[in-house]
């Protein structure tokens, strides 16, 4: 059955299904209680007497994926998956989420209905319930969606505000730099799918890495944890480490020096990709861990007390807005030539 077979109106009654049938053990957000679902001209939930945060990304066929390359939970996976960490970059709990989608009518229905089960399975995890959105014709297929999320209180007392956002304009000079995870897992996998790779059967190391691309893990618990406890910057990596601890030190003013011997990278990288998993980490991008600034003292303490591992890769410092990456000999290495351009021909 196909999507021109259906037409809109049932389309939007058969993923309203899927949508009640999968929420049906998703608690409401907290204490923000959904009042109004899909069926009506809006969703509508209690409102918190909190900070709130908006956010809105895209997928499109042929530019962030190709539906020969992931399945469609996968796909629904990821779709919410790269707004839950901008939400996460914030340092907030996410309540819900409305999808547009644009379809072509020979898309199969029951493939975008898994679609939807696969937000469904990331929304349990980490929160974005789906509570709405719109239906398109489209030649090209594509999925908008806008999340919205919440700030949380901070740990104990004291005078600085109760309801923290982390933001990219606080580094100063002097911070320590850290990341969640590793980096450069997705980009692997997305290499690995353009060429063939990951058809190879039997490569333990290529499947790790098609796993993380098709469905990484936002930090939703890590980042209200950061802001919870005092930090105050962090940015979550879309662009790629360098690009975006470049906006980072834009946003501030400030330049950062970054140590490649510090760079957490998984094994199954490095065994994939022995000449080429530096450029991989430094600039392949869709890693969406979070990378955090705060003073020495303070960093120590979340080195202990978050649920993820983190890993101090560099420093801040005054100057002019930049990224400094040190070989293992102390000197810089060429950014600009291990810039990644996400096969930009084939991606």
């Amino acid at each position: 059955m196909l999507v021109r077979d259906v037409g809109e109106a049932r389309l939007i009654e058969l993923l309203s299904e899927v949508v009640d049938v999968e929420a049906t053990d998703q608690p409401d957000a907290h204490r923000f209680p959904l009042r109004l679902g899909i069926g009506d001209d809006a969703a509508a939930w209690q409102g918190p007497a909190t900070t709130m945060v908006a956010t809105a990304d895209a997928l499109v066929e042929g530019v962030h994926f190709h539906l020969d390359r992931i399945d469609w939970p996968d796909l629904g996976w990821k779709a919410l998956a790269v707004n839950l960490s901008d939400v996460a970059a914030m340092g907030c709990m996410p309540l819900y989420s409305t999808v547009t989608l644009g379809l072509r009518g020979d898309l199969p229905v029951d493939g975008i209905e898994a679609m939807y089960r696969g937000m469904a399975e990331i929304s349990r995890e980490f929160g974005g319930r789906v509570v709405g959105g719109d239906v398109v014709r489209s030649a090209t297929m594509f999925i908008g969606v806008a999340m919205y999320g919440a700030a949380m209180p901070r740990e104990g007392n004291g005078d600085t505000p109760n309801e923290p956002l982390l933001t990219r304009t606080a580094a100063a000079a002097g911070d320590v730099i850290a990341v969640t995870g590793s980096f450069g897992c997705s980009a692997g996998g997305l290499y690995s799918l353009a060429t063939k790779l990951a058809k190879r059967p039997g490569n333990e190391a290529t499947a790790h890495l098609v796993e993380a691309h098709n469905r990484p893990v936002p930090r939703v618990s890590a980042g209200i944890q950061l802001a919870r406890r005092g930090v105050k910057t962090a940015i979550d990596i879309s662009d790629g480490l360098v690009a975006d601890l470049g906006k980072l030190c834009k946003a501030s003013g400030v330049s950062a020096v970054v140590d490649a011997d510090d760079l957490p990278v998984d094994d199954h990288l490095r065994q994939a990709f022995p000449d080429r998993w530096l450029p991989l980490a430094l600039a392949g991008g869709e890693d969406y861990e979070l990378l955090f600034t705060a003073a020495p003292a303070l960093m120590a303490e979340l080195h202990q007390a978050l649920d993820v591992r983190t890993t101090t890769i560099g420093e801040v410092a005054e100057g002019p807005p930049q990224v400094t990456v040190l070989d293992e000999n102390g000197a810089p290495i060429d950014v600009e030539h291990l810039r990644w351009d996400h096969f930009a021909d084939d991606a």
